[in-house]
């Protein structure tokens, strides 16, 4: 038991700690702690929640993020982080969906099935994302972080969100698959379960 890395997954926007990424990581990954929360909508409530648990994990942890789940887990600064298709910006998307309630895909442990998109909330993402890339912002580990710490995979044929160039721009270690924004049960076997198992130390 003490030997168990632990393995944090990030969701994406309206989605949950039950989404079914989170559950392939925990039944591929079962030799290691998985930990999956519900990431709050409220970006400063789920920067709390964030912070909180970071004082909670071991400096080894591997923080791993898709879509949003990426640019909060970019933001793990000191940890070594995977982030997919990361969406550095989610305050476009929901400019775009603005006065609308938008549904949670996944079953979320508060019950909630749905959230709305205000003009408060849209201005809360857009304060966040300006402030993102700035290393004295964000959720500190005990480790000095390092551009070495973060690599992140970028689907060909997402046509959702396309953050690239603007990581290339505080990293380095990039790399594209074949696939679109959802992340599909075919890469996270084949290309994101044997990074994690390389920064664990286990042979794929």
């Amino acid at each position: 038991m003490g030997n168990k890395k632990q393995v944090v997954y990030l969701h994406g926007l309206g989605s949950s700690g039950q989404s079914t990424t989170a559950q392939r990581l925990r039944r591929t990954l079962a030799k290691q702690e998985v930990i999956s929360p519900d990431i709050p909508v409220q970006p400063e409530v789920a920067m709390t929640e964030l912070k909180k648990l970071a004082t909670l994990l071991k400096p080894d942890a591997i923080i791993v993020g898709t879509s949003l789940g990426g640019m909060y887990a970019q933001m793990f600064r000191g940890f070594n982080r995977i982030l997919i298709n990361p969406s550095f910006h989610p305050s476009v998307h929901l400019k775009e969906n603005s006065g609308k309630r938008l549904p949670f895909h996944n079953p979320r442990l508060d019950g909630a099935k749905d959230f709305e998109v205000s003009d408060k909330l849209v201005k809360k993402f857009e304060k966040m994302e300006s402030q993102q890339f700035n290393p004295k912002f964000g959720i500190i580990g005990r480790n000095l972080d390092s551009t070495d710490l973060v690599t992140a995979y970028f689907g060909t044929k997402d046509t959702v969100v396309n953050c690239k160039e603007e990581y290339l721009e505080h990293y380095t270690q990039a790399e594209d698959f074949d696939g679109e924004h959802r992340l599909d049960p075919n890469t996270t076997i084949t290309l994101i379960v044997p990074k994690i198992l390389e920064l664990i130390g286990e042979n794929s």
